[in-house]
């Protein structure tokens, strides 16, 4: 592992001056650095910390803000404050929140149109899917590692009204002899949402289904595993709920429909089965609540092979009067998968490792210490997007949903690429026009004589810069395109290529 993470560091010095400067301390033995990170989290007073967001309808409850910051420095997180904010402040009435110094009321004149700005860089919060939007801020003070602050709230408002909260605050942590200042934002689905519904209809009734594959491609003979999550993203039960996974067929050389694949396993058991379709039925979904299901498969139908198999799942509830659909593509290739991996793949890939999964390709221990390479090389990750952990990377990669802004799908996009470098899926010095396309066009604009680490380093400095929309959701293009490509084998794009030697593929093996 020290090899190829030298390797890789010796490639980025002569691609990116942002990163060869990022790989000259570490290779010149400097001692390691006090870290610190605080993180701040919030949750209702009745739930625990979790990713996916918390929606509470109830006009009066209690906020809690805790920090969860970890390092051997001062994880302190200083000069905190609540960023709450509504979707229309004609709809907000009066409030109020209860700080343990005593309650601060929400005054109506004070609502401030735009996005927060953060206090030690001044930029503004990371992405998020509520601003630019009417926001105030309220002092909290210092929040200690470990400390939770809880606040009583109490929102009058009309029916519409929504009003969001985040937290804010200020940490430092030694760089050499330095003490240097980072913002401390909540990561993505760390929030609180408190929904004011409108009467006569259901606006509390929401359904989301996500279908990933294990990958983009496979190979005759390859295990793969389609996941399926379905989550309760309204503020009222779901009943009567049944999800429909569809079995796809192929034509034979005698016309005939025949199965794809061959189903394996089916996690949890199905409520029926038929040679078409997978049904599972669940009585009632609570408010935030989610379910999952994996249906493992082996790609063993000769007639598939050079196919893009295609197949759907579908939830339907009660309450809704249209089912919600998602689906995954996987082409079928004779010679190996080749592909090098978007973040579907890479979601799966963390998914399957951290449970214990037989079908992992990588070990906990390998996919940590590429998340740790990744810190080290990054300009964007852990300091831009706050992923400490495989956890967090997998959050990341595994909810496109909550990527709604061209930076946040950049940053989940660059992240599955970062993982391609680092595992040796993809070297550097690749260079952009000699990949072979896959499901993803290349954008006119891109520069085919681009190097991986040149595009690298001009996706992380506009990430980092802030840059408009236009130029994030160009370079997302390109990653994109680059995640869904294939390196060409030896006869260039029409054979695939086995990366490694002997009988394993490196990053790519089959258990």
């Amino acid at each position: 592992m020290s090899g190829m993470k030298a390797h890789h560091r010796r490639n980025l010095a002569i691609h990116s001056f942002v990163l060869a400067a990022t790989v000259f301390v570490v290779i010149v033995g400097a001692p390691e650095p006090v870290e610190a990170t605080a993180k701040l989290w919030l949750y209702p007073d009745s739930e625990d910390p979790r990713a996916g967001g918390h929606v509470v309808t109830e006009p009066a409850f209690t906020l809690n803000v805790e920090n969860r910051g970890s390092g051997n420095g001062d994880n302190t997180a200083t000069d905190s404050y609540f960023i709450v904010a509504v979707n229309d402040p004609g709809l907000f009435v009066s409030g109020s929140i209860a700080l343990p110094g005593g309650p601060v009321d929400l005054d109506p004149s004070l609502w401030t149109s735009g996005t927060p700005t953060l206090d030690c860089t001044g930029t503004t919060v990371p992405p998020h899917s509520i601003f630019p939007t009417y926001f105030q801020e309220i002092a909290i003070g210092d929040i200690a590692e470990g400390e939770i602050i809880s606040a009583g709230v109490v929102i009058d408002g009309t029916e519409g009204l929504e009003v969001h909260f985040d937290a804010k605050a200020v940490g430092y942590k030694q760089a050499g002899n330095t003490l240097r200042c980072y913002d401390v934002f909540n990561p993505s689905g760390h929030d609180v949402t408190q929904v004011f519904d409108e009467p006569g209809g259901s606006p509390c009734h929401e359904i989301f289904v996500e279908k990933t594959a294990g990958a983009t491609g496979v190979a005759l003979g390859d295990p793969m595993d389609y996941v399926i999550v379905v989550e309760n993203r309204g503020t009222c039960e779901l009943t009567e709920v049944v999800l429909t996974e569809d079995l796809p067929t192929v034509t034979d050389v005698n016309g005939q429909p025949v199965p794809a694949f061959t189903v394996t396993m089916i996690d949890p058991p199905p409520t029926s089965q038929s040679a078409d379709s997978i049904v599972w039925s669940f009585p009632a979904i609570a408010p935030g609540a989610a379910v999952a299901a994996t249906v493992s498969v082996v790609f063993d139908q000769p007639d598939a092979v050079g196919l893009t198999i295609v197949n759907t799942a579908c939830v339907s509830t009660f309450e809704l009067p249209d089912p919600a659909c998602s689906s995954a593509s996987v082409t079928v290739d004779a010679t190996g998968d080749d592909e090098i991996g978007g973040p579907g793949f890479w979601c799966n890939q963390l998914r399957f490792a951290r449970e214990g999964r037989p079908n992992a390709r990588f070990t906990v221990a390998e996919l940590d210490a590429w998340l740790l390479e990744i810190f080290d090389l990054s300009a964007v990750f852990p300091e831009l997007r706050p992923l400490a952990t495989l956890m967090d990377a997998e959050t990341l990669l595994c909810r496109p949903n909550q990527a709604e802004t061209p930076a946040d799908r950049l940053a989940r996009h660059l992240l599955a690429l970062w993982f391609n470098v680092v595992s040796e899926r993809l070297p550097l010095d690749t260079v952009l026009g000699d990949l072979c396309p896959g499901d993803e066009d290349p954008p006119p604009d891109m520069n085919p004589a681009m190097t991986v680490a040149e595009l690298i380093a001009a996706a992380e400095t506009e990430l980092v810069a802030g840059s408009d929309d236009e130029i994030l959701g160009f370079w997302l293009e390109v990653v994109d395109f680059v995640n869904n490509s294939r390196l060409p084998g030896p006869s260039g794009c029409g054979e695939a290529i086995v990366r490694g030697s002997g009988n394993r593929r490196h990053g790519n093996h089959r258990p």
